[in-house]
């Protein structure tokens, strides 16, 4: 069926629906009559059809459960009759703005797979649609049937349709030639057009241990995966990583945890799969959704494949060498530039943070001339990875994660809850750091590191002027006696 001819038998369903609507009020003599459907996973009751004689009768296209009186009647079976003063107060029916024409209504549910998915409403006087009316009842309820499940049925296949043709664009976007950074972006926000009321979080290994270094947007009312998160043994990334394969759950509890115990929530289900490459595993992916359901085996088999795809198509970016170390890590352990990069772009692009507070900066050495009078290159190098390990945010207990820059230049993305933090973990380093590090040969060297930060808000900086800003306040604390800048706008 074309597209043109689905859509049109989709508004002549609808105005059959219509026309059932209004014939029924018609039979029963009733005052008002409406047609909702039950929204379980948005909660909310969805106008489909209304009419009525009255004057006084404004009707909202959707309402949440909790603040309409049909909440208390979304799981009924068989028809059920109300009384007004009764079962549902005159204050209730929020529809009539004054002089309640009514006193009593009937609920007539329409139930498909075993749970109630909509209901008609009919309002009139004490006796309307009386015993009499058996019959009319039944025809409607029958004619309705019939209708709605066509109705759904069809609209299932043309949504279907739909979806898997959306599905195939997804795939399209892997084509295009582009850098193992980009796909991870792409990756996330496909996945996204996956899960209505939830996510995608990507973590990569660097700084010696699995952290997520990039998420979709989310929807807003879905608690987002924290970025620089490092994973966790128990945890969902985890057991995906150690086996090689998918790992799906729903979560009661606030369990299982995705990544990590310092998720504030684990709601709804996850999907993890692990991105192997040449027999290495180089990523984990974690799709979640608010709403368990949305998990079909459709949808589990399009998230699979999209990383599958993904995969293979970094393999292919790649020299085949380079898939026998970590893609997306320096030799130092700090994240890939342009990861970095894309990952801050994406954050200022956000409407809302979810409850964190975000840095971004730079660390340089201050005493850099002395260590590369002291040190061959090869030690320097060793320093180097030293360095990172050291300021890897998790070693502290926070989130957060190192990038590479340029040699002895460390940016970093420090998240946190409280404003606090960031400056308790800069001055742990700097004090760590400046204690004399192990090399390892029975050689101790003293590691003089300064800071430049900024704090970050949402959609509201660009990401060069943040870097140039961290670029400057760097330079400030290097030129000054004070251990740290920061540049605020």
């Amino acid at each position: 069926m074309s597209s043109k001819r689905e859509e049109k038998a989709l508004r002549e369903f609808k105005q059959i629906m219509d026309d059932l609507l209004i014939l029924l009020a018609g039979s029963t003599g009733a005052t008002t009559a409406t047609l909702y459907w039950v929204n379980r996973s948005r909660e909310q009751f969805v106008l489909e059809t209304s009419w009525t004689s009255s004057p006084y009768a404004i009707f909202k296209d959707r309402v949440n459960f909790e603040e309409f009186y049909l909440n208390r009647y979304k799981d009924i079976e068989s028809v059920t009759r109300l009384r007004v003063g009764d079962a549902v107060s005159a204050d209730e029916l929020t529809h009539y703005f004054q002089n309640i024409p009514i006193d009593s209504l009937l609920l007539i549910p329409f139930r498909n797979k075993g749970e109630t998915v909509a209901i008609t409403v009919i309002e009139g006087g004490r006796d309307f649609a009386v015993s009499a009316d058996k019959a009319i009842l039944s025809s409607y309820r029958s004619a309705h049937l019939k209708v709605l499940n066509t109705y759904l049925e069809l609209t299932d296949l043309y949504e279907e349709q739909n979806r898997w043709v959306r599905y195939e664009k997804s795939l399209e976007k892997f084509e295009v030639n582009l850098t193992p950074p980009e796909i991870l972006k792409i990756l996330t926000e496909e996945l996204q057009a996956l899960l209505p009321d939830g996510g995608s979080a990507v973590a990569v290994r660097g700084m010696e241990s699995w952290v997520t270094v990039l998420r979709s947007a989310s929807h807003e009312r879905c608690d987002m995966i924290p970025l620089g998160l490092m994973v966790e043994e128990k945890s969902m990334a985890f057991e995906a990583l150690q086996k090689g394969e998918n790992l799906f759950s729903m979560h009661f509890n606030n369990n299982p945890k995705r990544i990590s115990t310092s998720e504030l929530r684990s709601e709804g289900a996850t999907l993890a799969v692990p991105m192997l490459i040449n027999g290495r595993r180089q990523a984990i992916v974690l799709a979640y959704d608010k709403n368990p359901l949305v998990f079909t085996e459709a949808v589990k088999h399009k998230i699979s494949n999209l990383v599958r795809v993904a995969g293979f198509r970094i393999r292919a970016a790649v020299r085949e060498s380079e898939t026998s170390s970590d893609l997306f890590a320096t030799e130092y352990g700090s994240i890939d530039p342009e990861l970095w990069q894309i990952t801050l772009e994406k954050l200022v692009s956000e409407k809302t943070y979810p409850a964190e507070h975000v840095w971004f900066g730079l660390v340089g050495i201050e005493n850099l001339s002395e260590l590369r009078a002291s040190f061959r290159l090869g030690e320097l190098k060793k320093i180097q990875r030293i360095i990172v390990k050291a300021l890897n945010p998790s070693r502290l207990g926070y989130n957060g994660f190192i990038g590479f820059h340029s040699d002895y230049v460390y940016p970093y993305l420090f998240v946190s809850d409280s404003e606090d933090h960031h400056n308790t973990w800069l001055k742990r380093n700097m004090n760590d750091l400046a204690a004399k590090v192990d090399m390892g040969d029975g050689r101790r060297v003293a590691i003089q590191i300064k800071a430049g930060s900024v704090k970050t808000d949402p959609g509201l900086w660009d990401p060069d002027e943040i870097l140039n800003d961290a670029k400057q306040a760097l330079n400030v604390a290097l030129k000054s006696t004070g251990s740290s800048a920061s540049y605020s706008r």
